[in-house]
């Protein structure tokens, strides 16, 4: 792949995958040297992608390189969301109640607040968010599903 096209998904894409690493592996730390890996990865083995699928390409790398992350010996201590700074700069895109929803979720397991997160804030259908995570859209349909069960039950207490 040229730099040209690398520099353009960089641009184009690269705030929502960073997003997405934070919520997936709970560091922005971490978060910048995956979204960063991905690219250089795509610099590197000069993969082709369609103008159609280019993000949700983009968003299956990310998601493998946080699934890597999270399994690798070199992660060794617990990460506070709620003291992330990052948490604090996209809750201030949302609406109040959904600034409510949006801490709600990430107080959830990882199992539910990502596809949750996938398809609720990123957009993305069963079938992508199937995709990305290498799941059935049953299974993601079920993590969505018992994630909203639990979040319906603590927003009722």
């Amino acid at each position: 792949m040229k730099n040209e096209e690398v520099i353009r998904l960089f641009d184009t894409y690269s705030d929502d995958l960073y997003r997405f690493a934070v919520s997936y592996v709970g560091s922005k730390q971490d978060a910048e040297d995956i979204v960063q890996d991905v690219f250089v990865k795509l610099l590197e083995k000069h993969i082709p992608l369609r103008r159609e699928n280019e993000k949700s390409y983009l968003m299956t790398m990310t998601a493998n390189r946080c699934k890597n992350h999270l399994k690798s010996c070199a992660r060794t201590t617990a990460v506070d969301l709620e003291s992330q700074e990052w948490k604090l700069s996209y809750s201030d895109r949302l609406t109040e109640s959904n600034k409510v929803l949006f801490d709600e979720l990430m107080k959830l397991e990882k199992i539910y607040y990502v596809p949750i997160y996938l398809h609720y804030f990123a957009g993305y259908s069963y079938k992508e968010i199937s995709s990305i995570l290498k799941l059935s859209e049953s299974a993601v349909a079920m993590r969505i599903s018992r994630g909203k069960e639990q979040m319906r039950i603590r927003l009722e207490e």
